[in-house]
């Protein structure tokens, strides 16, 4: 069946799977993205060891989501696929309760990572395809994943505050059960039937492509202090762990906004002008997040995720949903999270890590710098303009 002929009948079914496979996915996010680093410092991991575990995270993305990604597209199979990495994540981040010591984790780290992170552009292009052919709104979707995150980070700073950080990897644990049970339920999008088969290695001799890649990517690396060391400068500042999940779902309440509101101006705005208030945003944030400790003051510097996270999201999503053709669309997602969350990221880590040994939260002032890189990229690609853009 396809998605156009279940789309007048099933509307409501479709959004309803689709918001829960982004609920589950993101709520794993909002367990592991504040509070892994706090499991990682309480194994007894210093900064650098830190970030070079997460750098590892990063660049093992660079592999296994175009190998993923390539065999989703060829087969049809982004589903099955899923759900086969979904459960062979659970069985390794069970096992990673047990690691002790540098190399055993990241180790486990790196393997949980390579099958559950593919999970995302497979599921995102089966997602975007069936928004766009079902006329659903992409911004009211995923923000069900933005709550789910907000409810991951509230609930288990909650639960952590006066308990052992080792229960953080059994809460991640029942979360990636989640997301094998939503990947059940999400739709296959059969592959639109054509005589040529493109070869998705072109996109990377597309010179809008890859401007866009660094482009973008220049505003996702800019959040590296706060993903690897937000929590613990937060925490090593006298703030709990209750603080620290609420000023996280701060940040993602308000990216929950823009996510609602999005579909009303985003023909007006575009995609290169959410990333353009992508970048504002994080030349404003960044700079200024190190010079407080006080939540009442942190909450409207956190309320600038909407425009670093979300406009930065809904930018690129939008961005590759026009300009990437349907039968190399799982490529080209994860060729975006490959090369951005993967190689760019990959390589920032380390420099965070560095940085924030040598000079605490101050390193922050060099995100804000990543964001004011990203306005060249944005004029040269405005003057390209591909179609739709």
């Amino acid at each position: 069946m396809s998605v156009e002929s279940e789309a007048a009948p099933g509307r409501q079914s479709l959004f309803l799977r689709l918001s829960g496979f982004y609920g589950a996915f993101f709520l794993l996010f909002g367990v592991l993205m504040p509070f892994w680093p706090v499991w990682l410092d309480h194994r007894g991991l210093g900064p650098v060891e830190i970030a070079s575990i997460m750098a590892a995270v990063f660049w093992v993305k660079m592999i296994a989501h175009p190998l993923v990604a390539q065999i989703a597209d060829r087969r049809s199979a982004g589903r099955k696929l899923s759900i086969v990495l979904a459960a062979l994540a659970l069985v390794v981040c069970l096992a990673m309760n047990g690691a002790e010591g540098f190399w055993p984790i990241a180790l486990l780290a790196g393997l949980f990572y390579a099958l559950h992170n593919p999970i995302l552009p497979v599921m995102e292009n089966i997602a975007l395809r069936t928004v766009r052919d079902a006329g659903l709104d992409y911004g009211r979707v995923r923000l069900w994943g933005s709550i789910s995150f907000i409810l991951g980070t509230t609930a288990t700073g909650a639960f952590l505050t006066g308990r052992d950080p080792d229960w953080v990897i059994w809460i991640a644990s029942g979360t990636v059960g989640l997301i094998l049970i939503a990947c059940f339920a999400m739709p296959e999008v059969p592959r639109s039937q054509s005589t040529e088969r493109a070869n998705p290695l072109s996109l990377l001799a597309r010179p809008d492509f890859l401007l866009f890649v660094v482009t973008a990517g220049l505003l996702q690396v800019s959040h590296a202090v706060y993903y690897a060391f937000g929590s613990i400068a937060w925490r090593d500042a006298g703030l709990d762990e209750s603080v620290i999940g609420m000023l996280w779902g701060v940040g993602v309440v308000a990216e929950v906004l823009l996510f609602a509101l999005a579909g009303r101006f985003a023909r007006r705005i575009g995609p290169l002008g959410f990333l353009a208030f992508a970048a504002i945003g994080g030349m404003l944030r960044w700079p200024l997040t190190p010079l407080t400790y006080d939540p009442l003051l942190l909450v409207p510097l956190q309320c600038l995720h909407a425009l670093t996270f979300g406009a930065a999201h809904l930018g690129a999503m939008a961005y590759l949903t026009r300009t990437i053709p349907d039968n190399v669309g799982a490529t080209g997602q994860s060729l975006y999270y490959a090369l951005t969350g993967g190689v760019l990221m990959g390589a920032m880590m380390p420099l965070a890590g560095a940085l924030y040994e040598s000079h605490g939260p101050a390193a922050y002032n060099a995100m804000g710098l990543c964001s004011a890189l990203a306005f060249p990229g944005l004029l040269v690609l405005a003057r390209m303009k591909p179609a739709g853009t």
